[in-house]
């Protein structure tokens, strides 16, 4: 086994790899919020792992789908406890991926040279959203059927081309089988084929750049002196993979080894969400409601949590504008907004109190979600 594996390593340079990934620096300071990373990236292998084991029983056919998941439910306690943890996985992901986006924005990690970076982070974000609202359409339960309905009705008023793509996310004028066959599609090819190249990308720029560039860790480098900077930079006892587009912001004042300090914390963190989601999915389990049923016209869908402040919106707005500006003027300019977060906070403080321009509307637009995803749960639950 020695041999084969030092035949291998020649031809691949797996220790040389290894060696580069486990024994670099990476900041000291808020080591155990840098493990959102780590944390995601995990969670959403544990998505596609338990996706690929859910892919053995359920057929994805408008006559079928409601009966592989019901025979799932009642007959296969390990693809019931799969199940659970794809659909507990999925929500502790968007959890997960906007926490550390809140940490990437209150730390000013954005900031030069990172900015493409925190594209490719809300890019996956979005990517992770899209997962969620097709995978809710899969069981094509009452809840998915209404939801499909629903989401295919939003498309149609987009100018010019709603109409072309409400019929090619149909399959057609009508709801049908091939709608389903075409969000499943959707949901395991297409946007997975999307989201894995910027995951590698976005990896990629975390290696060039350094890690996080979070202001904690840059604390007393706007008044170090520049012979002291050079000495620290000199004295630098651990090879860290950072670009020095700015020289006072290349390299943090403290630093530890990936391996084990960094590797501890991300494993903890990333042990005990699975454990979280294995828990849940045990004592939960995945909802399953009454097999579709179109006749069912009283049927009111309710959407997922994390879509919650935007069906709020759609009710707040007059009849005319409901969708139009409900679904995507307000998300649009959202959307766009904290894409060019870098470019519009290009001023050189990393601290946030000292970026109100940019965390005073952060704050507002946060608090402003948690309202309108309040009300939407009073108007939907009478709580």
């Amino acid at each position: 086994m020695a041999a084969t594996y030092r035949w291998v390593d020649e031809r691949m340079g797996i220790s040389d790899l290894t060696h580069q990934l486990l024994y670099e620096a990476t900041p000291r300071r808020g080591a155990w919020a840098y493990s959102l990373g780590s944390a995601t990236l995990i969670i959403i292998v544990l998505q596609i792992v338990t996706g690929m084991f859910l892919l053995w029983t359920y057929v994805p056919s408008t006559t079928e789908a409601w009966e592989s998941l019901n025979f799932i439910e009642h007959h296969d306690e390990f693809a019931a406890i799969v199940r659970g943890m794809h659909l507990w996985g999925a929500y502790v992901l968007l959890i997960i991926i906007g926490l550390h986006m809140i940490r990437t924005f209150v730390s000013g990690s954005y900031k030069k040279p990172r900015e493409l970076n925190w594209i490719v982070g809300v890019l996956l974000f979005l990517m992770v959203l899209g997962l969620g609202i097709t995978g809710a359409m899969l069981p094509w339960d009452q809840a998915a059927y209404w939801t499909a309905i629903v989401v295919t009705h939003v498309v149609d008023y987009i100018p010019l081309l709603g109409n072309w793509m409400q019929q090619i996310l149909r399959g057609g004028p009508q709801m049908g089988p091939e709608t389903l066959t075409r969000f499943f599609a959707i949901h395991i090819w297409l946007l997975p084929a999307l989201l894995v190249p910027l995951i590698g990308l976005h990896l990629v720029l975390l290696r060039r750049h350094g890690e996080h560039g979070s202001w904690v860790n840059y604390e007393g480098v706007e008044t170090e002196p520049e012979e002291v900077r050079k000495e620290r930079m000199a004295k630098a006892e651990y090879p860290y993979p950072a670009i020095p587009s700015d020289p006072g912001y290349a390299v943090p004042v403290d630093l530890d080894d990936f391996f084990p300090s960094q590797v501890f914390k991300d494993a903890v963190v990333s042990f005990a969400l699975v454990l979280i989601i294995f828990i849940m999915a045990v004592v939960v389990g995945a909802p399953l409601e009454r097999a579709a049923n179109p006749a069912a016209l009283n049927y009111v869908p309710t959407p997922e949590w994390f879509f919650l402040p935007l069906d709020q919106l759609l009710v707040q707005f007059p009849q005319a504008w409901m969708i139009p500006v409900g679904v995507f003027v307000v998300p649009g300019i959202g959307t766009t907004l904290l894409i060019l977060v870098p470019f519009l906070d290009r001023s050189p403080e990393r601290e946030p109190w000292r970026r109100p321009e940019v965390m005073v509307p952060a704050l507002f637009a946060t608090l402003f979600l948690i309202f309108e995803a309040l009300l939407a749960v009073n108007r939907l639950f009478n709580l």
